[in-house]
């Protein structure tokens, strides 16, 4: 396997981890700082987007601006900037707001399998079998991690389940639709108007300097994490490893985060590890070896 793979793998998996942390610090500011998520992924997107987007044009200036000299790029970019970033990320928040982290990231995961369709259906061709093989283990393996096998524990009210899938179709949307503008105009721009906007459009909406929840230095640092890490890094590292390794792996890979989601429950939360958390653990890497030890050629 070449470098660029290797790092490709590293980098999605690492953005995987980051969203992990992200997804608890949110659960816990939700339940213990009264956040909630309208406030929070309007600030998270805004904050990290601008950061992004003074870094891209510290770094290249003018070039950064490439993205807004063609009607074609304005509208990907603004595609991905309201379906790729803000509806992920909002639709995956509420999500767990309405139920839990776990459940939320278990349907989250139905994400890969609409990706291998949507590249099955563009390539008119059938997904290969050690891509069919790593979607079941790596679905398999968040479900048995998020359920310990137990269905009844999957139990939605209406409004989450709506919102739970959404953030499935929001995962296969940011992970194809953004591809060619990060070829074309690199990560960072691409990620960075990306989340500014989505970030400013929910302002609109939902007014976050209307500030709510307990604030004190938990809070803070709870928001810098989610901004700095589960945002900017997660983000740039994901798209990134996709942009080496194609959409398919990468969503698949991305299924990680469950994997993460257990450890942090045990070192920070205090449950304990059961037998179907390994069993779910195992899947997941077996996902991992299945498409790692793949080194042809991937989706274009």
């Amino acid at each position: 396997m070449d470098k660029r793979k290797k790092t490709g793998y590293f980098l999605t998996v690492f953005g995987a981890v980051c969203w992990a942390f992200s997804g608890a610090c949110g659960q816990y500011l939700f339940q213990h700082r009264g956040l909630d998520a309208d406030w929070l992924v309007s600030v998270r997107l805004t904050a990290a987007g601008l950061l992004l987007v003074l870094d891209s044009l510290a770094r290249w200036r003018g070039g950064a601006l490439q993205l807004f000299r063609s009607k074609r790029s304005v509208g990907s970019i603004l595609i991905f900037a309201v379906f790729g970033m803000a509806m992920c990320q909002y639709s995956y928040f509420r999500a767990i707001e309405l139920s839990n982290a776990a459940t939320a990231t278990t349907l989250q995961y139905t994400g890969p399998a609409l990706v291998l369709i949507w590249l099955a259906l563009r390539e008119k061709r059938m997904p290969a079998r050690k891509e069919m093989i790593a979607v079941v283990c790596a679905m398999g393996g968040a479900y048995l991690l998020a359920t310990h096998g137990d269905p009844s524990q999957l139990a939605l009210s209406p409004k989450a389940l709506v919102w739970c899938v959404l953030a499935a179709i929001s995962v296969a949307v940011y992970s194809v639709q953004p591809r060619g503008m990060i070829a074309k105009y690199g990560t960072l721009p691409v990620t960075g108007f990306g989340m500014l906007l989505g970030g400013l459009g929910l302002c609109v909406i939902f007014q976050p300097w209307h500030v709510v929840g307990q604030w004190d230095a938990v809070t803070v640092l709870g928001m810098a994490y989610i901004i700095i890490f589960g945002t900017i890094c997660a983000f740039c590292c994901y798209l990134e490893g996709v942009r080496r390794i194609g959409a398919a792996k990468g969503s698949i890979l991305a299924a990680i985060e469950p994997v993460a989601s257990t450890v942090l429950s045990v070192f920070w939360l205090g449950v304990p590890l059961g037998g179907m958390d390994f069993a779910g653990i195992l899947l997941i890497v077996a996902a991992m070896v299945l498409l790692a030890g793949d080194d042809k050629p991937d989706d274009k």
